[in-house]
């Protein structure tokens, strides 16, 4: 799991990587002071979760999940704040959770493990495959894939799932960034490959 940190304080940078580094599978691809450059560095990568202060100059937390928000990307925001009277503002722009500093060990370690139970591909729908991906699909981009092998358009799948037309565009890109293809018309020769579709 790709994640990033967002603090106006290098040392919570130093105390969030720490208590990050002592679980599993989880890879901080960037630390920055402000969100303006975090939004422009997810613009550009494909990141999992954001741990983001709410008290940040400029743009503080929830200005900055609300343009992640509008912008459609489905990165889980973990607002990480010294203010408890912002939760429900909070939840507003979907947060995924709400701590509150000092952060505990087992605190975190529970959010990141509920995060990663929702990135698990469905096993049951999955055959196992000697060749398998590197990055597991999500059950939604499973879902979507399965639609464009029915041959559905964008618009169809959006219908189909109660989402916007962007939002699979999204699911699409990270799709074949996962697959390693580049068109629609690979992904029933790929999925065969990787024994996803029997």
């Amino acid at each position: 799991m790709k994640v990033i940190l967002i603090d106006d304080e290098k040392a919570m940078h130093l105390i969030m990587k720490r208590m990050l580094a002592k679980m599993s599978d989880i890879e901080v691809v960037g630390c920055f002071l402000n969100a303006k450059e975090a939004y422009a560095y997810l613009t550009t990568h494909e990141v999992d979760m954001v741990f983001v202060d709410i008290s940040m100059p400029r743009e503080n937390g929830l200005e900055f999940a609300e343009r992640v928000r509008a912008s459609e990307r489905e990165t889980k925001i973990v607002f990480i704040t010294s203010h408890k009277e912002y939760a429900l503002s909070a939840f507003d722009v979907y947060a995924f959770d709400y701590i509150v500093k000092p952060v505990v060990q087992e605190r975190l370690v529970k959010t990141v493990e509920r995060a990663r139970a929702e990135i698990v591909p469905d096993v049951d729908r999955v055959v196992t495959s000697s060749e398998s991906l590197i990055d597991p699909l999500t059950n939604r981009e499973l879902d979507i894939a399965l639609a464009i092998v029915d041959g559905l358009s964008n618009m169809e799948i959006a219908e189909r799932f109660g989402l916007t037309e962007g939002t699979v565009k999204g699911h699409i890109n990270r799709l074949y960034g996962k697959l390693g293809i580049k068109r629609r018309v690979q992904t029933v020769a790929r999925m065969k490959e990787l024994r996803m579709l029997t």
